[in-house]
């Protein structure tokens, strides 16, 4: 009797995975927790429509609530409270004073100036007189005395009145003399200018821009315990108004345009005219906050039992500004309520959040199981998906814009680049069920995001280029276009809703592949994800290890070349990743560069150096090259993904060759196989699959006398079958489907047989027929 083996139990199962994923498990639990706190109570979704929605129910009032104003509408409200506060002044007399008597210690100044160079005139004189005299040494030291004591009266005004200073016009009134009669009278000059500057300040001067005055209302504080003077902004000046009308009065004054008191009296203005209506910036800013906290939230209340909207009935906008003041007012209350109610409340939002992100994680499982063992993947994947939540939240809830503003296409992208475009599909379809949920059920939102999160994955879903992700700004500029179109044609909105709504998602798609593009090289960095703007830069012949490849193993080099065409050919085929098996065909025989003249395909001169060596030797030297690869690639650091090709495309096979040699060499002795075999690891994918399959037929192919095409048709089915019987294939996802198409077909396009056949020019017999003679003519042309 045979005892058949007992299934385990559901549990036994739940049970192992959360022991084998605990970390995974422990970061989606995490995950779910944080985006729980975004999402609103559940009751406010039932109300939630948008304009010209139609009403599925009629919706009644549960309770009392107020009518929420509209953010237009509040915040007109605001700046009417701003408007209607009016700003605070003082007029100071002391400023007034201060600058008078300012001017007066100016002009003083400048006498005393004009009186140092007229007495410093005189000693330079007197000194000249008695240069010949017993005098000389007294008069000299007078000159001295006046010309330092003038020196410190000119190094005083330029330092506290640098506007003479370097001045032509005030240096010839310094020079003046004082009993000069044809000089400027500098006393009628002061007054002059005092009293222009006086009936300025009589006008009253702002020390602040006009424009700067937003109250309807002006409140100058004007002493003496009165009550502040009310008036309208533009009573008074602001400086640059004052200055104005001064340089007007100036010039009426000094009528001759030579007149050099115009120029030095309006500098005279700008120096000393400051304003004097001085602004209570700290007591206005507070009496407005005040006056803003009393204005009213609210325009209304709906009672209990009073109907807000009629079933089947098209949503209006007031209707629409109700629902929304139900849907707050259910949150207020449901975070008053405490107890059974809440806790229930929130393990409901906690399992619908948990449900969604099962649709995601459920799908690694299954389909991506080497992405979802990695807990580092599922930590980014995870991070990605409270980012974007966190995002929808932020620009929704907390800052009031549009939801088309939330960088879906950012994460369907980078989604995309980093993984696949399959698992960018699934992924952005869960962020956007959760985001949609989030900002209300909004069912136009998710089919607009869905759509554009396509275009944006088939965009970049094979990145060969960097340019691609630039070009998908275009295609996302017409998809979002096309979209909001669509649905508002449908939906009826206006041109003015449909043309903001555009204008947001134009530039989300803009700038969604520049941030895509600097994403990628920081995530790349941190999780050590290579992508295919990696593998593209990898293929770019002025990578040093490929130049060293070509100087130092030209043969080598070639042959990998050729081995790139075959793989890149058969992942065609069957649907893997391209570019990723060409990569790894470059770079798979980088070790041969250590000792390239033992390999055969850079032997030149006819001589073969395994000819004086044993066959243990020649394989030990021949595996070597594995070694080698890896330590070049770790010392150029190339990623993991690429340096796998190295050990892997030869797995664990046999130098055939040196061990069929020491075979013959030994007789009838034992030969130890595992001096002949290379250490491996087997391949664990498609990708270093097809490569081992590629590497081994095109170094058999080149081996084949006179190739025809029946000839290498049958060496591939031979190296394909050696190496499934040598289980070389055994941990490596291809079929025997796959495996197939890998062979190709002659006429094909995809697989190793149409690039062989370009390879070794081998042309296809046509059949005899009526043209038969014909056809041997072409075929032979």
């Amino acid at each position: 009797m045979v005892r058949i083996p007992n299934k385990p139990s559901l549990t036994d199962q739940i049970w192992s995975i959360s022991n084998h994923y605990w970390r995974q498990i422990a970061i989606l639990l995490v995950v779910i927790a944080i985006l729980s706190l975004f999402f609103p109570q559940g009751k406010a979704l039932i109300y939630s429509y948008q304009l010209n929605d139609v009403s599925r129910e009629e919706v009644v009032a549960p309770f009392n609530f107020p009518i929420l104003k509209t953010a237009i509408e509040l915040q007109s409200d605001l700046d009417e409270g701003i408007k209607s506060e009016s700003f605070l002044f003082s007029r100071s007399q002391e400023v007034v004073d201060d600058q008078v008597a300012g001017v007066g210690e100016y002009f003083n100044l400048v006498k005393s100036i004009q009186n140092a160079n007229k007495k410093l005139s005189d000693s330079q004189d007197s000194l000249y007189r008695n240069r010949f005299s017993d005098q000389y040494d007294a008069a000299r030291i007078v000159f001295q005395s006046d010309s330092a004591a003038l020196d410190i009266l000119m190094a005083r005004i330029n330092g506290e009145f640098s506007f003479a200073s370097n001045n032509e016009k005030w240096d010839n009134v310094f020079l003046s003399n004082p009993q000069d009669t044809a000089r400027i009278d500098l006393e009628k000059l002061e007054n002059d200018i005092i009293q222009i500057s006086r009936n300025r300040w009589a006008e009253g001067i702002y020390d602040i821009g006009i424009s700067e005055i937003v109250s309807h209302k002006v409140a100058v504080n004007i002493g003496n315990n009165e009550a502040p003077e009310l008036t309208e902004p533009g009573t008074y000046n602001d400086l640059q108004n004052a200055w104005t009308k001064a340089r007007v009065e100036v010039t009426n004054i000094f009528s001759d345009e030579g007149d050099a008191r115009r120029d030095l009296g309006y500098s005279l203005i700008i120096e000393f005219m400051k304003p004097n209506i001085i602004f209570d910036r700290e007591t206005t800013e507070r009496r407005q906050k005040a006056r803003q906290d009393r204005v009213p939230r609210n325009k209304g209340i709906i009672l209990k039992n009073e109907r807000i909207v009629d079933a089947n009935t098209r949503v209006t906008a007031d209707d629409l500004q109700k629902l929304h003041s139900l849907s707050v007012a259910i949150d207020i209350k449901a975070r008053e309520e405490k107890g059974l109610d809440v806790a229930l409340s929130y393990l409901g939002r906690i399992l619908v959040i948990g449900i969604i992100i099962s649709f995601f994680f459920t799908f690694l499982l299954t389909y991506r199981t080497t992405i979802f063992e990695d807990w580092k993947m599922v930590l980014l994947l995870a991070l990605i998906f409270t980012i974007e939540v966190g995002l929808a939240y932020l620009f929704t809830q907390k800052l009031a814009l549009s939801e088309y503003l939330i960088p879906i296409t950012v994460a369907a992208m980078v989604l995309t680049i980093m993984f696949d475009a399959r698992i960018g599909f699934m992924g952005i379809t869960s962020i956007i069920l959760l985001v949609a949920i989030l900002i209300g059920n909004n069912v136009e939102f998710m089919v607009t995001s869905m759509f554009t999160s396509s275009v944006g994955i088939f965009a970049v879903r094979q990145l060969r280029r960097r340019s691609q992700l630039f070009t998908a700004i275009f295609a996302l500029v017409g998809s979002s276009a096309l979209a909001i179109v669509s649905q508002g044609l449908f939906k009826g909105h206006p041109l003015p809703i449909m043309g903001y709504d555009m204008m947001n998602l134009g530039v989300v798609a803009v700038l969604s592949p520049i941030v895509t593009y600097g994403l990628i090289g920081i995530l790349e960095v941190s999780f050590s994800i290579t992508t295919n703007l990696t593998l593209i830069e990898l293929l770019d012949f002025q990578h040093p290890l490929l130049k060293r490849l070509q100087h130092e193993a030209n043969g080598t080099f070639n042959h990998s070349i050729v081995v790139g065409n075959l793989a890149e050919a058969c992942s065609d085929a069957i649907g893997a990743n391209s570019l990723l098996c060409r990569v790894g065909a470059y770079y798979h025989d980088l070790g041969k560069m250590a000792r390239p003249e033992y390999f055969i395909e850079n032997q030149y001169s006819g001589k073969n150096k395994h000819d004086s060596l044993t066959p243990v030797m020649s394989a030990k030297i021949i595996k070597n090259h594995v070694t080698e690869g890896l330590n070049l690639a770790k010392e150029y650091s190339l990623p993991n993904i690429v340096s796998d090709f190295i050990p892997m495309h030869h797995g664990t096979t046999r130098v055939e060759y040196f061990y069929r040699k020491a075979l013959e060499d030994a007789g009838d002795g034992k030969v130890n196989e595992k001096q002949f075999q290379y250490p491996g690891p087997k391949p664990n994918s498609k990708e270093t699959g097809i490569l081992m399959i590629c590497e081994a037929v095109e170094a058999a192919v080149r081996s084949i006398e006179k190739p025809d095409i029946m000839k290498i048709e049958e060496m591939i089915d031979k190296i394909v079958d050696m190496r499934i019987n040598a289980g070389q294939l055994s941990e490596c996802p291809l079929t025997m489907d796959e495996l197939t198409r890998i062979k190709g077909k002659v006429d094909g396009t995809t697989g190793l047989l149409p690039v062989l056949r370009g390879i070794y020019h081998i042309r296809i017999e046509y059949p005899d027929d009526n043209n038969g003679d014909k056809s041997q003519e072409v075929a032979k042309a």
